[in-house]
């Protein structure tokens, strides 16, 4: 056949052949698309456990195993991005003789793709710069195509990455790569919901190690119990092998240890160091935070502490012990195996705070109690000094007397009479001590009204001889009675001092002493002024005086303080310028008590 001068030859398709041809495209496609149906209908199974996951590293497991399968990859792993060491660790590790890998999250192809967030897809690892052969050479593994895709979040953020690996050299497609990404893209958002899982079961941690060192703080009043019980946890919690709480003392310039556990923990409370020196001294007194795996690589670690007691450290976690804005000392915890994290730092940190205040509470009530007990001492050596009048005065009545009498027998009798009254102040001394010490107050003991009554009458007698007051005695009951002889007589003589005293132009006190069933009754009546009425709901508190020159206002609170340590009770009657009358009322006790 020509056509225009040229010759053509016609060929002959053959029908048979071209239709096996497209029968086997056909199949070829239809193949491809199982494929890519097989591979589609994985990812949405994945995505289905991951949507269910209770047990995360479980289901991290199965995962990359079967994402493994899907590209007949021979080993697979999930870095994670730990923050605390700026490294990517093996969370999960397939296809590997290694048990973790840690590598810097800069390094080798997974720190490529998880610093710039883009999956990587390699034909041949070992042709490529980025491509870090170390753990080949630690596995034994001999890597040639990778995909490493970044597990990002929603957010932007890259958790970590995920690698699968093949020995043979363009292993991997594009549309493996593909794959790879869409799972990661799940797993990431289980991840940072796990994270943020992981950081609230740790704050409740957190709260409940505080609760429970609260619980053991407040459970004891002394400083030092409670330091050893706060330290205790703060060791076994933060799984320190040893611990110590330091302490200022602001006025010698000097650290402390108030508490310490561990190796040669004894020799370390005797201790004490200039401020500022060692880790410890420069954290209480900067209230800066050291955390350190090698003790001795640190600046400020004094070698002296160590080497004295033969204690070897390595890792240290001291924070400072603050509250109120004041620097109180020093938390330091010591030899953590593998050395204490950012999270054991925070925990710390909070621990610390909780001891400072409870530190603060203990020496606030401390020196409330300091206070309050030299307050107390304060007021009863007043009322000491207050009740020394009376025996004071029978002693220089007795010594005029005494200077004055030439007759022996007399002498005699005065100064049996000057030892006897400084016997009752040598009582009253005894008294104060014992009350100095906390011990008993009152010192009961059998005793005779009529012998009492009469020492009593006389003593008054020389106490009221050169006021323009008549006294008088009336012993109603003069029998056997149960008392602390020496305190009643004080009770009685600031109820009859008060009287005199309220009646300086002259007037009348009488004294009765009587039995009113299983009670004795000391009843001190006189006809001066009566009590005032804006202090007669006053009475018997200290201070409380009204118009007496030199009064103190404790007579009448010692008089209270006296029948209350004798289980019994006093009160008073009065009516403006009808007198005043007072009535001492305790347990009389019985003869064969």
């Amino acid at each position: 056949m020509t056509v225009a001068g040229r010759r053509t030859t016609t060929t002959k398709t053959d029908p048979g052949s071209l239709m096996t041809g497209l029968a086997m495209k056909l199949s070829e496609l239809e193949q491809a698309v199982g494929r890519q149906a097989e591979r589609f209908g994985a990812v949405i199974d994945i995505g289905a456990q991951i949507t269910a996951a209770r047990d995360v590293d479980a289901l991290l497991v199965t995962v990359i195993h079967r994402l493994s399968a899907l590209l007949a990859a021979d080993a697979a792993t999930l870095f994670m991005f730990d923050e605390e060491t700026a490294e990517l660790w093996s969370r999960v590790l397939k296809g590997s003789t290694l048990k973790e890998i840690r590598i810097p999250a800069t390094a080798g192809i997974a720190g490529q793709c998880f610093s710039t967030g883009r999956t990587l897809l390699l034909g041949d690892a070992y042709s490529d710069v980025r491509f870090n052969p170390e753990i080949d050479r630690q596995s034994g593994f001999r890597t040639r195509s990778v995909i490493a895709a970044p597990l990002r979040h929603v957010s932007g953020r890259v958790l970590g990455v995920i690698e699968v690996l093949s020995k043979h050299i363009d292993a991997f497609t594009g549309d493996d790569r593909m794959l790879v990404e869409g799972v990661a893209s799940q797993v990431a958002a289980v991840l940072d919901n796990v994270r943020l899982l992981e950081q609230l079961k740790a704050r409740v941690h957190d709260l409940d190690v505080l609760y429970e060192l609260e619980q053991e703080i407040s459970s004891t009043d002394e400083q030092s119990d409670m330091l050893e019980r706060g330290l205790a946890r703060a060791c076994e919690v933060l799984q320190a092998k040893a611990g110590s709480v330091l302490l200022v003392d602001e006025e010698r310039g000097t650290l402390y240890f108030k508490s310490a556990r561990g190796e040669k923990s004894e020799a370390l409370v005797a201790m004490k160091m200039p401020a500022g020196k060692g880790i410890a001294g420069w954290v209480a007194t900067t209230g800066g935070t050291v955390r350190t795996a090698e003790a001795e690589a640190h600046e400020h670690y004094d070698k002296a502490v160590a080497r004295k007691l033969g204690v070897a450290v390595s890792a240290v976690l001291c924070v400072p012990i603050h509250a109120q804005g004041r620097l109180l000392g020093a938390l330091e915890l010591l030899n953590k195996k593998g050395g204490f994290t950012q999270a054991d730092e925070r925990l710390a940190v909070l621990l610390a705070a909780q001891l400072g205040r409870a530190i603060l509470v203990s020496q606030s009530r401390d020196e409330h109690q300091r206070r309050t007990r030299l307050e107390t001492i304060g007021q009863m050596l007043a009322g000491v000094m207050h009740d020394l009048r009376t025996p004071l005065s029978v002693i220089s009545g007795y010594a005029e007397m005494m200077a004055e009498e030439d007759d022996p027998a007399s002498r005699a009798e005065m100064s049996k009479e000057i030892l006897r009254v400084l016997g009752h102040l040598e009582a009253m001394q005894g008294e104060t001590l014992a009350f100095a010490r906390g011990e008993k107050t009152i010192f009961p003991r059998k005793v005779y009204l009529q012998l009492f009554l009469n020492d009593v009458a006389e003593q008054l007698a020389r106490d009221f001889e050169r006021s323009k007051v008549e006294l008088k005695v009336v012993p109603a009951y003069t029998g056997p009675a149960k008392f602390d002889e020496n305190k009643l007589k004080r009770a009685i003589f600031n109820l009859a001092r008060n009287a005199r005293d309220a009646m300086p132009n002259g007037g009348r006190f009488t004294l009765t002493a009587q039995r009113d069933g299983d009670e004795l009754v000391f009843i001190g009546q006189d006809n001066g002024p009566g009590i005032p009425a804006e202090i007669a709901d006053r009475l018997f508190e200290s201070f409380v005086t009204a118009g007496k020159k030199h009064g103190t206002g404790l007579g009448l609170a010692i008089v209270k303080q006296i029948a209350q340590e004798h289980g019994g009770s006093v009160s008073c009657r009065s009516r403006p310028g009808r007198g005043a009358t007072f009535e001492i009322r305790i347990p009389a006790g019985l003869p064969n008590d």
